[in-house]
């Protein structure tokens, strides 16, 4: 079964952190490996467009899980759109979906879905150059319930090796 990763982060569009959510995408989908997110704009846009460069439509899907019913207002990358009419809800949705999940910056979403994935036990990982909750999170524990820590990122290479030493298991 193919692998499917989570990126989270911020709804708003931002050149420099959109261009690492971009590199995220095509690393997720050069890995061999889905991608899920809340299937907006900002880094899901940039991280789903990233991906459909490399899949152009016909490699592991690129799920977008919206917060609304509307499925027009998906991104134009995604090749499964899931309205689901829950509002921030579908935060929870997003990370239980995937496998593995990557943090982008992000505000106060992404932080309930980095909340929603350590208590799930999904494996997180945030980059550090990407000001927000990821930023801010990464090398960090939530709490004592894991024994493990937010996985801290800085380059592309540390996520795509992170990711094959993570979905290897």
């Amino acid at each position: 079964m193919t692998s499917i990763v989570a990126v989270i982060g911020n709804a708003e569009p931002d050149p420099t952190r959109d261009n690492v959510a971009e590199q995220v995408g095509v690393a997720i989908a050069k890995g061999g490996w889905g991608l899920v997110c809340g299937g907006l704009g900002g880094v899901m846009e940039a991280a789903s467009r990233g991906a459909h460069s490399v899949t152009n439509g016909t490699g592991p899907p690129i799920i977008a899980i919206l917060p609304g019913v509307d499925k027009a207002a998906a991104n134009p990358y995604a090749d499964i759109t899931i309205p689901t009419g829950l509002g921030y809800a579908r935060n929870l949705l997003v990370v239980l979906a995937a496998d593995a999940v990557v943090a982008v910056g992000g505000h106060s979403g992404t932080l309930s879905e980095i909340a929603h994935a350590w208590q799930a036990g999904k494996p997180v990982c945030a980059f550090t150059g990407t000001p927000g909750w990821g930023a801010q999170l990464a090398g960090e524990a939530l709490d004592q319930k894991r024994a493990d820590r937010i996985f801290e990122i800085r380059t592309i290479k540390e996520l795509e090796n992170w990711l094959k030493k993570t979905l290897a298991t």
